[in-house]
């Protein structure tokens, strides 16, 4: 009984910190939508909706993502309502794919492996950063604006966006081996051995 609860304990923890993150980064949802700048409201929002799935799929408020986890999402969105930081958004995109391949991984049957969780991370925030990239040049094309400037800038920017989605990987798979060993480490003191 004390590992189950330790368990519900840690659940309830990581929803307390948690929560007070998801409603943060929903208040800059409206502040950076009330500023105009209505893809960053989309990112935060998008951010938003990814901490909301795991509670509505399982109708409890103590499951959430890991709290650590909408942090490092968070960190980005949080950097942009107070100035510019130009490699805030690859650092959103790295990070909502990061999100969506731990709601995968521990919400669904889907079993990644670490090597697959790796690349389908970077994947993801590539494809991303390339739709981004495609976005920019129709608007510059139909809208005349003048996103592109250069395709030094644009190299770089697929550069960084491939970098980031690297680090978010990097990280999915320390944090889920730390969880995993964690787990181990419950089930050999409870006498459990699957």
């Amino acid at each position: 009984m004390p590992v189950l609860q330790s368990l519900i304990d840690n659940e309830r923890v990581n929803a307390a910190l948690a929560w007070p993150i998801v409603c943060s980064i929903a208040v800059v949802a409206v502040l950076t939508a009330s500023r105009g700048s209505f893809l960053w409201a989309a990112l935060a929002t998008a951010i938003v909706v990814l901490a909301f799935v795991p509670t509505i799929v399982r109708w409890d408020a103590l499951v959430m993502l890991p709290w650590e986890l909408l942090a490092l999402a968070a960190a980005p969105i949080w950097a942009r309502l107070f100035g510019t930081l130009p490699i805030a958004g690859f650092l959103t995109v790295a990070t909502i794919a990061l999100l969506i391949t731990v709601e995968l991984d521990a919400y669904t049957p889907i079993e990644m492996s670490p090597r697959f969780a790796v690349a389908f991370v970077v994947l993801a925030t590539m494809a991303v950063a390339g739709l981004w990239v495609i976005a920019q040049w129709l608007s510059d094309t139909l809208l005349a604006t003048s996103f592109l400037t250069t395709k030094g800038e644009l190299m770089w920017d697929l550069v960084y966006a491939t970098a980031f989605g690297g680090l978010a990987a990097a990280l999915f798979v320390v944090y889920f081996y730390r969880h995993d060993t964690a787990s181990v480490g419950r089930r050999e003191r409870s006498g459990d051995p699957s």
